[in-house]
């Protein structure tokens, strides 16, 4: 709580920060290890063809598939943080991503640890969206050593793969300061609410831990300690056990060199006092974590009273493929002020809630509530509502027009303004911090970026448009009181009909190589 009050965005900080952007110190998009060897990825991996509603509203894939190989491995991890867009300018090329991120710079790096696959030897590897291509870090099968660090976990035991989620501190706090700590488990969260929709697709249970001993998987990962962390573990395919024991062994220090992300950095204390502070030390930590969830529930179901039920979807809603809509995927810019319809917000509503199959929650748990601000919705009132997610309807709070009230929450932009409901996603941190310690910090934040992520993807299954957005914290919490008084936002989500049409990205794979990137330290510049 004291690193939350800290970070807090009002008009008073806003206005008082001295904080510029130092262009000339612009991170470089891409991580890139100049001595380790890589291995290209397969480019004619398929296309998540569930449609995409299904594939995001689901916790568990409909069809389950049998084996996992290096294209299908290829294919999780171009649909989770592939490039997709390439925008030419004179000073150079910039590369958008599948999955959204805070300020475009795209700091969550993903790892791969696996043993022996179709096409992929037994290994812990670093993936680059670049040159997409799998950097060896260490070679052999280190399932144990993972899952010795979460406790015993049994799924990292018997998963062909396991996906780690990591944080360079540095690429986002260039723009955001202290607060980029926040954005951590924003972005990691989107990221996730991708693979979870293309695992389901392709036939694959997948599980999220956030419950393990972070030095240990940060020395399994070779991450250089107070630049960068590991967020999130997630075990995808059920595969058999090692036929013999395998022993944990004790993994040295490595240091593995990378280009320089730019000149110069600067150093947030903050975000790693919060970063340890919500560490967990040892295994027995990791239990505790993972069994605290007794008695969130019943705290966080909301009140009992129902105004406006949910609707059922109409038959005739897209029924785009997931692959479709992800390259579609984008961050809309220019809202139009044409309502959407009741049941396309019905039907974010719903697919972006049927829960996240994660370790510290139970099935259809959750620590994340979502309050609205329906500006133009065609047979719903404009007002401020909650999602009563047991009952499946909104309560409304407010009545009448909040446009202006909606832009100014969100840091005075427009953009906000125009857009037919913004969504903010509230925690009551208090509770979450008495059953979740200080990771519980991480755990609320991090379910708030999946759940922004699922509404991306459904918004743009129907048609919609999304965009994500920061805020006045205070602000909200008593904009939505006296419902919210004890709640916390943790980030918010416009949706509404763009007022352009949106180009759906390509597959852009192949399109650098390392001799580039080692050439050019990346090929992105700053905007």
């Amino acid at each position: 709580m004291e690193y939350h009050e800290a970070t807090k965005h009002s008009e008073l900080t806003l206005r008082m920060s001295r904080h510029f952007l130092d262009w000339e110190s612009k991170p470089q998009p891409f991580k890139v290890y100049t001595e380790l060897p890589s291995i290209t990825l397969p480019t004619d991996f398929p296309r998540p063809e569930l449609d995409a509603l299904t594939s995001v509203s689901s916790v568990e894939p409909p069809n389950r598939a049998t084996t996992m190989d290096i294209t299908r491995l290829a294919e999780l991890l171009f649909f989770s943080a592939g490039l997709t867009r390439e925008v030419r300018y004179p000073f150079g090329r910039y590369y958008m991503r599948v999955a959204p991120a805070t300020g475009a710079l795209y700091p969550i790096e993903l790892y791969v640890i696996c043993p022996d696959i179709p096409g992929l030897k037994a290994g812990v590897y670093h993936f680059g969206p670049g040159d997409f291509a799998l950097t060896e870090l260490w070679a052999g099968d280190y399932r144990s050593e993972l899952a010795a660090a979460a406790g015993g976990n049994q799924r990292i035991m018997s998963a062909p793969v396991t996906i780690a989620f990591t944080s360079i501190a540095w690429r986002n706090a260039w723009k955001y300061e202290a607060r980029s700590y926040r954005h951590w488990f924003w972005d990691s969260g989107v990221i996730a609410a991708n693979l979870l929709s293309t695992t389901v697709s392709s036939g694959l249970p997948m599980h999220l831990i956030l419950g393990f001993v972070d030095a240990e998987v940060n020395r399994l990962l070779c991450l250089d300690e107070e630049r960068e962390a590991v967020l999130a573990l997630a075990p995808i395919g059920i595969g058999p056990a090692p036929q013999k024991k395998i022993v944990p062994t004790e993994i040295p220090l490595v240091s593995p060199e990378v280009l320089p992300l730019s000149k110069k950095e600067t150093h947030y204390p903050e975000i790693w006092k919060i970063h340890e502070a919500s560490s967990l030390a040892n295994g027995e930590e990791v239990m505790v974590w993972v069994n605290a969830t007794h008695g969130v529930k019943k705290r966080l179901t909301g009140m009992d009273r129902s105004n406006y039920p949910l609707r059922p979807l109409k038959a005739e809603t897209s029924k785009s493929s997931l692959g479709e809509v992800i390259l579609l995927r984008g961050s809309a810019r220019r809202f139009t002020q044409v309502p959407i319809s009741f049941e396309q917000l019905s039907t974010t509503l719903r697919s972006s809630t049927r829960g996240v199959p994660m370790d510290f929650l139970r099935q259809g748990d959750s620590i994340v509530e979502l309050y609205l601000i329906a500006n133009a919705v065609e047979g719903l009132p404009s007002g401020a509502y909650f999602f009563n997610r047991p009952a499946d309807s909104l309560e409304q709070l407010k009545i009448g027009e909040f446009r202006k009230v909606a832009g100014y929450l969100c840091l005075d932009q427009s953009l906000f303004a125009n857009a037919s409901v913004v969504i903010f996603l509230m925690s009551d941190l208090n509770t979450v911090l008495k059953y979740f310690g200080n990771r519980g910090y991480r755990a609320a934040q991090f379910e708030a970026g999946i759940v922004a992520g699922k509404i991306y993807l459904s918004t743009y299954a129907q048609g919609l448009g999304a965009s994500g957005s920061t805020f006045y914290d205070d602000a909200v919490t008593e904009f939505f009181s006296p419902h919210a008084r004890d709640k916390s936002t943790m980030i918010a989500t416009g949706i509404g009909f763009p007022d352009y049409r949106a180009r759906p990205g390509k597959i852009l794979v192949g399109m650098l190589n390392k001799t580039q990137l080692l050439a050019e330290g990346a090929p992105e510049r700053a905007l």
